[in-house]
C-alpha cells in the first residue's frame, strides 16, 4: 500500500509546477483533513515513510512531470509537516466498511438527508452499492472527527437522491448526532431534516419521503 499513497500523492500534485513548501503544506493538510483511501493519518505517514526508505521503487513515474529525487525530498517535507502538526487530530470523517450494515439498516432513524448530483456532493459520490444487499442499496459508513459514528444510506440511481441518516444504539442524543454530522459534512442545514420532525414532505406532492426500501429502523 506505500506506493498507492506516494501514487495517490503524485496525482495531487502532477500539475504543480513546483514540489515546493506551499506544495508541501497543501498535502500534509490533504493527509489530515481529507485522507487518502480513507487511510487514518498514521497509516498514511507510514505509508510515505516505508517508501522513503526503499532502495528503488518499481513504478513508473514518467506519466508525471517530476524525477523522482525531487520527490523523495518532496515527501520529506510532506513528512515534516506533519510531524510539525502533531499531535494528530481526527479527520472530519472518515469511511468505515459495512461489516455492520444490517445494524445501520434496522438502527435509529436520525434525519431525512437531500442528496445532490454525484457531480455536485462528494458526500453523494462516496457511497457504494453494498454487496450482497437484497434491495441494492447505496451507502457509507462513517466515522465523524466527533467520534460519532453514522450511516448514510440511499436507494438505487437514478432516483436515489432522497437519503436517510441512521445510527447504532447506544449512540448521543439524535440532535448532537445530527449537529456534528452538519459540521464535519459542511452540508447546509437546510438539506438535513431531523426525523423527529413529523413534517418531511416531498417537495411538490404533499406527501412524507418514503424509507429507503428495506429501511426498518427499530426492527433490531
Amino acid at each position: 500500500m506505500h506506493l498507492g499513497v506516494v501514487m495517490g500523492i503524485l496525482y495531487c500534485v502532477q500539475f504543480s509546477r513546483e514540489l515546493g513548501d506551499a506544495e508541501a503544506g497543501r498535502i500534509a493538510g490533504m493527509v489530515l483533513e481529507q485522507p487518502l483511501y480513507d487511510l487514518t493519518v498514521e497509516e498514511q505517514y507510514a505509508a510515505v515513510a516505508d517508501a522513503l526508505a526503499a532502495d528503488a521503487w518499481d513504478q513508473d513515474l514518467s506519466w508525471q512531470p517530476h524525477g523522482e529525487p525531487e520527490v523523495r525530498d518532496f515527501l520529506r517535507r510532506v513528512l515534516e509537516r506533519l510531524d510539525a502538526a502533531r499531535p494528530w487530530r481526527e479527520p472530519p470523517l472518515r469511511a468505515l466498511g459495512f461489516d455492520r450494515w444490517e445494524q445501520y439498516k434496522h438502527g435509529t432513524l436520525l434525519a431525512h438527508v437531500t442528496l445532490y448530483s454525484l457531480s455536485q456532493d462528494r458526500l453523494h459520490a462516496r457511497l457504494r452499492t453494498v454487496p450482497g444487499d437484497p434491495d441494492g442499496l447505496r451507502g457509507v459508513v462513517l466515522r465523524l472527527r466527533s467520534g460519532d459514528e453514522v450511516a448514510l444510506v440511499a436507494p438505487p440511481l437514478p432516483d436515489g437522491h432522497d437519503a436517510v441518516l441512521l445510527a447504532v444504539t447506544p449512540h448521543r442524543p439524535a440532535a448532537e448526532v445530527i449537529e456534528a454530522f452538519l459540521t464535519h459534512t459542511e452540508y447546509e442545514r437546510e438539506r438535513v431534516s431531523p426525523a423527529a420532525r413529523r413534517a418531511w414532505w416531498r417537495r411538490g406532492t404533499g406527501r412524507p419521503r418514503p424509507l429507503p426500501p428495506g429501511v426498518r429502523p427499530g426492527a433490531s
